[in-house]
């Protein structure tokens, strides 16, 4: 008999900390609780009662089962990089911290696959599998921190999305635990495979709400030749949708269209942040990144570097050596903490539109911080239509403040809803987005879901309150 069979229902927590002890160890009881109260934007505080980091897969499904038993809410968290507060416990209970699972268990050249434990973090797969001459595509900006098992849990992408797609575009299996405890394997190790329902697909994204990821199976392709990185800077930031559009159709295949905006722009030139000269009259950036053999690069990125000239550029920089190239990109991927470090605070959305509707997008977020009084700032994924919207303020700047921040981005959710867009391109809904799902989904859908989130989790234990409004 297994420990948790004999527990009766509704224990409080304190007998589950002993029952933890007793079946798992004292060793996986984290005593320091005070860092798992928030993540990368949601500030909370909402401290868990327990805070569990097992160091084997075998003790998430104890755990779990536990939890089940006891009907102890538990909330799965990666790295906590996330920004919608998806991995926080605000109905209290226990967090699975699963950063102590974090080998890489196989990484197989022949078929173009890694099997990785969730805690891997995702530029430590992307260093041991280049090594080999393999590429793991998949590049959040926060990749030097951020956990496998969580980009895989809201479906995470990055620049390189553009060309090559999402996390869930390299999720062959997963391992799981169920909301009962109940450890199995979804999906497969094949390239393709259509046996049954997909269900690997279904957990990709779904925030830890239906399953506990406890290993993933992950398609690997051919590492490229070389890359070529340009940097186009605009008048304004409808050329530079424009620019996005040539480049998609015309003739190259961009492994990432980056843009930001005039107070993006004004902020790194103010910083001296740029790794190569920009007009002081751009008001929008465009990073070009093309990838593939090294006998055809050089004159895609030149037709890359026409099309953004034909769409008005003010200047074109290709970074024609590695060093320019890589300053390029960590200004771009350290867009974001740019921002944060010039206002107080920052609330950053991810909406994503229909690639036609770019531009739409791009004059709505700019007319949202004159209609609030805020200074809204966006940058991100224009390849796939996928902005990050940062309304930027300081709390101290008058009693009204933060009910203008509140509008504003009820005010954005409603115009990307009505562009045919979506309420999150990569971040996922946790907390912060739960009370506009109604905007894109309607009440029989929603009811859909939920009904499947009980067959999963029937005590509705994982990750509760999560994604939709209760």
């Amino acid at each position: 008999m297994r420990v948790h069979d004999s527990i009766p229902d509704a224990l409080p927590l304190d007998a589950l900390r002993e029952r933890v002890i007793a079946a798992l160890g004292a060793d996986v009881l984290v005593a320091d609780v005070t860092r798992y109260a928030r993540d990368d934007g949601v500030e909370g505080p909402f401290p868990p009662g327990l805070v569990v980091r097992p160091r084997e897969r075998a003790q998430v499904s104890e755990l779990v089962a536990l939890c089940h038993a006891l009907a102890v809410p538990l909330s799965p968290r990666g790295a906590g990089t996330g920004t919608v507060g998806g991995c926080l416990a605000d109905h209290g209970g226990v967090v699975l911290d699963l950063a102590g699972l974090d080998r890489i268990l196989d990484i197989d050249e022949r078929s173009l696959l890694a099997e990785v434990e969730p805690g891997v973090i995702n530029v430590t797969l992307q260093e041991a599998v280049e090594a080999r001459g393999l590429f793991y595509p998949p590049d959040p900006a926060s990749w030097k921190v951020c956990s496998l098992g969580g980009n895989v849990a809201t479906n995470a992408g990055g620049p390189r999305a553009c060309k090559y797609g999402v996390t869930g575009n390299f999720v062959l299996g997963l391992d799981i635990v169920t909301g009962t405890g109940e450890a199995m394997r979804v999906g497969h190790r094949s390239i393709k495979g259509v046996t049954g329902y997909n269900l690997a697909g279904m957990l990709v994204g779904s925030e830890g709400t239906l399953a506990v990821t406890t290993a993933c199976t992950l398609r690997l392709v051919p590492k490229p030749a070389a890359a070529l990185t340009l940097l186009a800077s605009f008048a304004d930031e409808i050329d530079a949708c424009a620019a996005v559009h040539r480049c998609q159709t015309g003739g190259v295949i961009p492994t990432a269209l980056e843009f930001a905006d005039r107070l993006c722009v004004r902020t790194l030139l103010a910083g001296g942040g740029l790794a190569v000269p920009v007009p002081d009259t751009a008001k929008a950036l465009l990073w070009v990144e093309i990838d593939g053999d090294a006998a055809g690069l050089d004159a895609s990125i030149r037709r890359a570097a026409q099309h953004c000239r034909d769409a008005g550029a003010l200047d074109v920089t290709i970074a024609d050596d590695p060093d320019t190239r890589t300053k390029l990109w960590d200004v771009r991927r350290a867009l974001s903490h740019t921002l944060r470090a010039r206002w107080p605070k920052k609330v950053s959305e991810d909406v994503a539109v229909p690639l036609a509707q770019l531009p739409a997008l791009a004059r709505a977020a700019r007319e949202l911080g004159t209609r609030h009084g805020l200074d809204v700032a966006s940058f991100g994924h224009a390849g796939d239509g996928n902005l990050h919207v940062n309304v930027l303020y300081d709390p101290a700047a008058g009693p009204d403040v933060i009910d203008r921040v509140h509008r504003a981005v009820a005010d954005l959710f409603r115009v990307t809803i009505e562009l045919g867009g979506t309420l999150s391109g990569e971040h996922g809904i946790g907390i912060s987005k739960r009370p506009f799902m109604p905007l894109e989904q309607s009440a029989p859908l929603r009811a859909l879901q939920q009904q499947l989130k009980r067959v999963w989790d029937p005590r509705h234990i994982l990750n509760p309150g999560k994604l939709f409004p209760t």
